[in-house]
């Protein structure tokens, strides 16, 4: 395992197909306070997520990461970037409950 690997993760598309699965993966919170989405009914928290060791597939908008270990879900809504090493993006987690 990587130094830095929090997380093995799987990638899907919006439909739920799966796009590659066992992806090692830093996932860093980003300190903000709650984001409130849709009009304030619906919290959110953001993180920035690190491949490390692949560099494709590129996540787009609308895919997500599935935490393999713990189902938790990690929405993409940044435009990827993209090195000769690793990727980076930035993903919504929502909470499900009104903080």
């Amino acid at each position: 395992m990587n130094l830095f690997q929090t997380s093995m993760m799987t990638l899907k598309d919006i439909n739920e197909a799966v796009l590659a699965t066992n992806l090692p993966c830093q996932v860093d919170t980003v300190n903000l306070p709650w984001n409130m989405e849709a009009q304030g009914s619906i919290p959110d928290d953001w993180f920035d997520i690190y491949s490390l060791g692949w560099i494709s597939p590129v996540p787009s908008r609308g895919n997500y990461f599935v935490d393999q270990a713990t189902g938790t879900k990690y929405q993409v809504f940044s435009v990827t970037a993209s090195y000769i090493d690793h990727l980076e993006c930035r993903v919504t987690r929502y909470a499900g409950t009104t903080p």
